[in-house]
């Protein structure tokens, strides 16, 4: 007789009508041939420090670090009532084997060996491993159960993530919080191998945008116009840009004055210098369908589409997969398919087409089947499962909640999307020429080293001196030739609709007629970071990558997995570490005090924990020892506790229990680059690096608050105002975080002490 323990009762009733069990009983549901139980989750967790020795019971750090020999398990409290079930089927002696039916994955794994180990149980093992849960994959994956030392080594991955977690969390956690706490109410200082390290990425990005100092820099558009166009009935006005080589921009509004002026002075098709076509290239590109969504991709879509949250989408996805059984295993690194599938697509392909929103984007696949190609099908690209794809199983859409249409119809619009042809365009290049030339290009000018100061949306230097005429605009046409894959998507990208754009018909010599006018614009700190691109920076260890195959060539060294991720970031929420303001997430004042205090950089390092889940990864894979691992993770965690111990105390942290509100404002600080450094810097900013946002937030301010008349140092363009905490730059929203607090150790500043400390850092 065989013991199938699942995941939990809703497999479990799966299970039981395939198999022909009648799904009744509390603990279990019993047939001829098999009793099915269940988990509810996890059963079982590693057992508490006092289980281990009593000095560990309070929280002091010279009983740290505490490191087990072996690890000891215990029931999960909530479920002592089932575990007892399961424990008793393992040990019932009518069995002669069982079958791990948990879900297939490093979790999974774990969940079961825990309940087999805490239980004691000898039966022989054997595994259920299916990436669909539609009757016939459920018949096919008891037909080909697998002995369950095959994954052994996933189960030795899974055991040291969790005893990993264990370690750095307990300990880290302790240390900090006991090093910086002042009494029985102070704050939990909570740490975690994955989590503290996403937080990181969070504070980074933070620090980055606050401490940014903008660069004013003007643009030289030109405007063109060509009576051709008109009389072919085109638009007959376009817009190009000015350009010297690859600069588009002026760091000095004295030089972008002097090419405004002498090219308006040839702005006539009459005038033998006027605007003339240097150049037009025309060529056509191809762009690839994209590649299938694994989970953490479609997690970054659906938040960039519909706004929905990690956590929203993955639920969205579990319940396609597990009640309505119309997509496959959603919890996936993988975005690809296995070469045995590509005799399954003609099925797949009717079940989608009796839908009637996909019949027209079916209809071309089934008249002529798709050869399969390895930007679909590859078997190297595939760990445990495959891309996330339709079932093929129909289901009236009605049926389907909000969230979980629009999850759904990303999916199969993207699967079907992937076997049709490349969207093709035209793309055009047009160089325009004002003013005489002696016929060659002139060199690309030298410009101004900029130093450290660098910003989200441009890397090129800025120009402090007009380059020698003539002057060259580029203007830019792309017009979709054919969709492909686009029309089955209805958009360009993962992300955003296509924009497609044209230039009217020109020819090299046309003259033209040209207005001119500069653009006075500032360079731009990092954007926040939104529920998409934090996945992504976790995705690749916080590195901003957005080529979805490079990004692939990283999966193992990200934070965490595709199953966690979601999980971390509303850890993260729930304790108050992060806010979501909008669509941004952004760290609070509770979590930026608790990575500015680490004094191991490690505990907060994407990279480092990257590594860790790479080798996690391996050791999944056979390639590495669990011990081996392990030894590593003991001897991190006893330099780590080191570190804390003698590291001075955060006074912040010890006299004031951080607040949870976003943290958006830094104090006035040190700029970065060849920016000189405040005389007063440590009479400006006696707090911590970072405040509240409302500290200077105008809207904040006390009613009989006045605007000062003074400019803000710091950016130049924004006016000093008062707020409730201090004095702050009315562009604050813009990324200004000049401060000047009210306090001056105890003592209140006044006007006069503002204007003098505004002037010192003019």
């Amino acid at each position: 007789m065989q013991l199938v323990i699942a995941e939990k009762p809703s497999v479990a009733r799966d299970l039981a009508r395939v198999l022909g069990v009648r799904p009744s009983g509390r603990g279990g549901f019993e047939g001829k041939d098999h009793v099915i139980t269940w988990c509810i989750g996890h059963l079982v967790e590693l057992d508490e420090p006092a289980s281990y020795d009593q000095r560990w019971k309070a929280w002091r750090l010279d009983t740290l670090p505490m490191i087990p020999a072996p690890f000891k398990l215990r029931p999960v409290a909530s479920s002592k009532d089932q575990l007892r079930a399961v424990h008793d089927l393992l040990l019932d002696q009518r069995f002669s084997e069982v079958v791990n039916a948990c879900d297939a994955g490093r979790e999974g794994e774990l969940i079961f060996r825990y309940v087999y180990d805490i239980a004691k149980a000898h039966l022989p093992i054997r595994r259920l491993w299916i990436s669909s849960m539609t009757d016939e994959a459920i018949r096919q994956g008891f037909a080909a159960l697998k002995p369950g030392a095959a994954y052994d080594a996933l189960a030795d991955a899974a055991r040291c993530r969790s005893e990993a977690d264990w370690l750095v969390g307990l300990n880290a956690t302790r240390a900090v919080t006991v090093r910086h706490r002042s009494g029985p109410n102070s704050t939990l200082y909570s740490i975690g191998r994955v989590q503290t390290p996403t937080l990181g990425i969070l504070v980074a990005r933070e620090q980055a945008i606050r401490s940014f100092v903008p660069r004013d820099y003007w643009e030289l558009a030109g405007t063109f116009k060509s009576d051709s166009a008109a009389t072919a009935g085109a638009n007959p006005a376009f817009t190009a840009k000015w350009a010297a080589g690859k600069t588009t921009r002026f760091g000095a509004q004295t030089a972008v004055e002097q090419v405004l002026t002498r090219v308006r002075v040839h702005a006539g098709r009459s005038d033998p210098a006027g605007p003339v076509v240097e150049s037009v290239r025309q060529k056509k590109t191809r762009e690839a369908p994209p590649l299938l969504f694994d989970l953490t991709s479609l997690q970054r879509t659906a938040n960039r589409r519909f706004g929905l949250s990690a956590q929203t989408t993955l639920e969205a996805a579990q319940a396609l997969y597990e009640r309505h059984k119309i997509l496959t295993y959603p919890r996936t690194d993988a975005r690809h398919l296995s070469s045995d599938m590509a005799a399954e697509l003609p099925k797949l392909f009717r079940g989608v087409a009796q839908i009637p929103d996909y019949a027209g984007f079916v209809a071309p696949l089934l008249a002529k089947p798709p050869n399969p190609g390895k930007r679909v099908f590859d078997d190297k690209k595939i760990h445990d499962h495959h891309a996330i794809v339709p079932t093929g199983t129909v289901v009236a859409m009605t049926a389907l909640g909000r969230d979980e249409h629009r999850v759904f119809d990303l999916v199969v619009r993207r699967f079907l999307g992937a076997f049709y042809p490349d969207a093709e365009f035209a793309v055009t290049r047009a160089v325009i020429r004002v003013g005489a030339t002696s016929g060659k290009p002139p060199a690309r000018p030298k410009a101004k080293d900029d130093g450290d100061d660098k910003d989200a949306i441009a890397d090129e230097t800025l120009l402090d001196h007009a380059p020698p005429p003539p002057d060259r605009f580029v203007a830019r046409g792309r017009v979709r030739l054919a969709a492909g894959w686009q029309e089955v998507a209805g958009f360009g990208g993962d992300d955003a609709e296509a924009k497609d754009g044209d230039l009217p018909p020109l020819a090299d010599g046309q003259r033209l007629d040209g207005t001119f006018a500069a653009l006075a614009k500032a360079t731009k700190p990092p954007p926040r970071h939104t529920e998409a691109t934090l996945l992504g920076a976790m995705e690749t260890a916080g590195k901003d990558i957005e080529d979805d195959e490079l990004r692939a060539a990283m999966k193992d060294t990200g934070l965490g997995t595709p199953a966690t991720r979601a999980a971390t970031i509303e850890t993260l929420v729930k304790r108050r570490f992060i806010a979501r303001d909008g669509k941004q997430i952004v760290p609070t004042a509770l979590g930026v005090a608790l990575i500015e205090a680490l004094p191991v950089e490690s505990l907060s390092s994407p990279e480092l924990t990257g590594q860790w889940e790479a080798r996690l990864s391996r050791i999944a894979r056979g390639q590495e020892t669990r011990a081996a691992f392990m030894n590593d993770i003991v001897r991190y965690v006893r330099e780590s506790v080191d570190a804390i111990r003698g590291a001075p105390v955060n006074r912040t942290m010890a006299t004031n229990a951080p607040d949870a509100k976003p943290a958006q404002a830094l104090e006035a600080r040190k700029p970065r680059g060849k920016a000189p450094a405040p005389a007063t810097a440590a009479k400006v900013a006696p707090r911590p690096t970072i405040a509240v946002a409302r500290a200077i937030a105008p809207d904040a301010a006390p009613a009989a608050a006045s605007a000062l008349n003074l400019r803000c140092p710091r950016c130049k363009r924004g006016q000093m105002m008062a707020g409730k905490r201090g004095w702050g730059c009315s562009r604050w929203r813009e990324g200004c975080g000049f401060v000047v607090w009210f306090d001056d150790n105890g003592k209140r500043r006044s006007e006069a002490d503002l204007k003098e400390i505004v002037s010192q850092h003019a």
